[in-house]
């Protein structure tokens, strides 16, 4: 898994970012297929999100057996220490179970 995702630096004051970003993913309990979308909200310092190389970082770690709840971990994780925001939310918004019924995870702080 990579530890960072690419950012930019600002210089001026951003109320909040609010990014949705679609995946795929197999889970590690059912073997089977789950996909949505993760929202990642945050409110940035001195750096933001390079969108395009979170998304690559959302599909390189949604590639890997893994849970919502781990998804969203490990996508909280490597946001926080790309950009150590003033406030960060992550949801997973499962949509579309082989598994069961549609389900959000979030962690935010």
């Amino acid at each position: 898994m990579r530890k960072k995702v690419e950012t930019i630096s600002i210089s001026f004051k951003v109320s909040g970012t609010k990014i949705f970003i679609p995946f795929k993913a197999i889970c590690n309990v059912t073997n089977k297929e789950f996909s949505g979308e993760v929202i990642i909200e945050y409110v940035p310092k001195t750096r933001v999100l390079e969108y395009v190389d979170t998304e690559k970082v959302i599909n390189k770690i949604s590639s890997e057996r893994t849970t919502a709840e781990k998804l969203a971990h490990d996508i909280f994780a490597v946001v926080k220490k790309s950009i150590s925001p003033k406030y960060l939310k992550v949801t997973v918004d499962v949509k579309h179970s082989e598994a069961h019924r549609p389900v959000q995870v979030w962690i935010e702080s």
